[in-house]
């Protein structure tokens, strides 16, 4: 029995080390996985453009557009991560091509290592289909979070 009282603080450790080593995925930009969304928006005048990459996770990181340098953003939900990746998977399994540029205009791409498959759209067009509209609603509220608005 005290055999039994000495082991069992050691199964105590190795289950919460378990329990520990079972939570969310956390990526660096070191191991930012093969398959991932981006996302942003450019300026058709200035040039400019914003980029976030989404991980499945909720873990977003955005790139600068002066030293091309990526840095981890807060997260988005779980709930929103998973309809934008899921919108995205209908998009490009729909072979959909949606290309609307405006003088601002969003985009979403799927990568998956090298390839690419883009969509890019006026966030004034009214005539966007619910689905993009609902996830430009998403985007765009994840941009003003990121700016601070």
């Amino acid at each position: 029995m005290s055999q039994m009282k000495n082991i069992l603080p050691l199964y105590f450790v190795v289950l919460m080390l378990l329990i520990v080593s079972c939570g969310p995925k956390k990526y660096t930009l070191e191991s930012v996985p093969e398959q991932r969304i981006e996302f942003g928006y450019m300026n058709q005048k200035t040039g400019g453009t914003n980029t976030y990459i989404l991980m499945d996770n909720g873990q977003l990181f955005q790139k600068s557009t002066l030293n091309g340098k990526y840095s981890e953003y807060k997260s988005v939900s779980e709930k929103e991560a998973q309809f934008i990746f899921a919108t995205v998977d209908q998009l490009r399994q729909s072979n959909s091509n949606l290309y609307r540029i405006g003088e601002l205009t969003h985009f979403v791409r799927i990568r998956d290592g090298v390839n690419l498959q883009e969509w890019k759209w006026d966030p004034t067009d009214v005539n966007l289909p619910a689905d993009i509209k609902k996830l430009d609603e998403i985007l765009a509220k994840i941009f003003a979070a990121q700016l601070g608005h």
